[in-house]
């Protein structure tokens, strides 16, 4: 039979560890509520920059590519973005490789969305909550863009973001429930899944029809 000291000792031992568990669990608690309020703030400032500080002002379509090209490229992770569009036939790549895939698909996307905003007027883009996402340093944050007239609806824009040393960047957005990174991904897939069975290089095909894409968009204005 055991000394009543010790039964009372690890009757204090397994106390301590529950107080301490407790203590963990508020302290974790805290610092998640601080790295939502950080995520929300960061959106904040990235939508600032990627649209209301370069669509609602009077400039030329020179100057809003060149604003909304450095936007991107400070605000969105497009090797993060381009790994997942790639999928496994990005698995080979070295980091030229997937460099030039990246500058490519960049740049399409600069020119497509300048497009897709060039109507934009004045819509108001409102951060409502921020959540964690189920990979670690992952977070989604729900924005809402207000309809620029009555009779249409607001507009669902959910950020996926990632943190970035101090700061975080975009890794995908999703748009009335649809994924952007998704959907590069179901377009390209066919297409280099072509390349592949005719022997070519599936990576070097599609920057090639990217950037004739680009081209055409930048010819469009």
């Amino acid at each position: 039979m055991r000394p009543v000291l010790d039964s009372l000792y690890d009757i204090q031992g397994t106390a301590m560890k529950k107080i301490l568990a407790m203590l963990f669990c508020l302290f974790a608690l805290g610092a998640r509520a601080d790295e939502f309020d950080d995520v929300k703030s960061y959106a904040e400032r990235m939508i600032n920059a990627t649209l209301t500080e370069i669509f609602v002002k009077d400039s030329t379509h020179e100057e809003r590519i060149k604003s909304f090209r450095r936007a991107l490229a400070e605000n969105f992770d497009f090797n993060h973005i381009g790994k997942f569009v790639l999928g496994v036939y990005g698995r080979g790549l070295d980091e030229a490789g997937l460099g030039k895939f990246t500058a490519s698909f960049s740049e399409l996307n600069v020119y497509s969305y300048v497009k897709k905003f060039k109507s934009y007027d004045n819509q108001k883009v409102y951060v409502i909550s921020a959540s964690a996402a189920k990979k670690d340093g992952e977070f989604f944050v729900d924005t809402k863009a207000l309809a620029a007239e009555a009779q249409q609806k607001d507009t669902s824009i959910v950020w996926r973001v990632a943190r970035a040393g101090k700061s975080y960047k975009v890794i995908d957005v999703i748009i009335e429930g649809v994924s952007m990174a998704m959907s590069y991904k179901n377009e390209y897939a066919p297409m280099l899944k072509a390349a592949q069975d005719e022997g070519k290089n599936p990576v070097g095909e599609l920057i090639l029809k990217i950037d004739e894409k680009s081209a055409a968009l930048k010819a469009e204005k």
